[in-house]
């Protein structure tokens, strides 16, 4: 019998060809830098204000309480007395998305499964007000120790940190009111220079394959009616809304919204937010 023989790697235009397809009017992107206000040791108005006076120009992030683009900077922003003290957090505005969408609350005990380096364990223990209980996993110690500066620096005090794989999360024997599953994936063009010739079909389903394993970790450590939010930073179908099919087909868990964020002003980023039915 003949093999058919499948070509993997794709060249640039077919990967632009398929986000077309998906309904993307493609345009050169000019993502911005952005940073988050860490408003737990600071008012915003009070950061924006110090920051202006060195020469930084910010612009407001829309749908995002305490974001704001960087449109100029003199210096690097992370070699400021300001970072040092945790005033704000370096993250792009289309990923503060997630942590916004999920809503933890003081009340809640929350997971986040894929926390290094941080950005959204400390904006959802900023969203807290530092009260509640957030656990947030890590399997690789080197990121382990982004993280746990990062929550140092930044003084968040509602957060344990435990040294394990995400997939092991049932392992912990809690269930969680509200679970951000920021998962590992293929990133985009507009994170990585040379993102095109580096990736390929093969690698976009291994990425989606562990997405599955780590929401159906997710779901088994999730209460019934508890929330769930995937996120990626990948534009691909199969780690995005094939994701999301299948994890509706194969748990009782029901989506309640989505959104797929492309390359413009800020990265891209997809999210989808899931209610556990039973």
């Amino acid at each position: 019998m003949e093999k058919t023989i499948i070509n993997l790697h794709m060249k640039k235009e077919e990967f632009l060809q398929r986000y077309q397809d998906l309904g993307w009017n493609y345009k050169e992107p000019r993502p911005f830098p952005a940073l988050r206000v860490n408003t737990l040791l600071i008012k915003e108005e009070a950061l924006v204000q110090r920051l202006k006076e060195k020469g930084v120009v910010l612009e407001k992030v829309p749908n995002v309480k305490h974001g704001y683009f960087i449109k100029k900077s003199p210096f690097s922003l992370a070699s400021t007395i300001e970072y040092l003290k945790g005033y704000f957090f370096l993250q792009d505005a289309a990923a503060q998305r997630a942590v916004e969408v999920l809503n933890p609350t003081k009340q809640d005990l929350v997971l986040d499964m894929c926390a290094s380096p941080g950005g959204k364990t400390t904006q959802m223990a900023q969203k807290m007000n530092n009260e509640g209980v957030i656990v947030s996993l890590e399997l690789k110690k080197e990121r382990l120790v982004a993280l746990k500066n990062n929550l140092e620096r930044c003084q968040v005090k509602n957060v344990i940190v435990y040294n394990i794989n995400a997939r092991d999360s049932p392992k912990l024997h809690l269930l969680f009111d509200k679970i951000l599953l920021d998962a590992p994936c293929s990133g985009n063009f507009s994170l990585e220079r040379g993102w095109f010739e580096k990736r390929d079909l093969d690698g976009i389903r291994r990425n989606a394959q562990l997405q599955k394993e780590l929401l159906a970790a997710g779901f088994d450590a999730l209460k019934p009616q508890g929330e769930l939010v995937y996120a990626t930073c990948s534009l691909e179908p199969e780690e995005d809304e094939n994701n999301c099919s299948w994890f509706q087909k194969r748990f009782p868990v029901k989506m309640i919204s989505f959104e797929r964020v492309w390359p413009d002003k800020t990265h891209g980023f997809f999210l989808a937010k899931f209610v556990r039915l039973r």
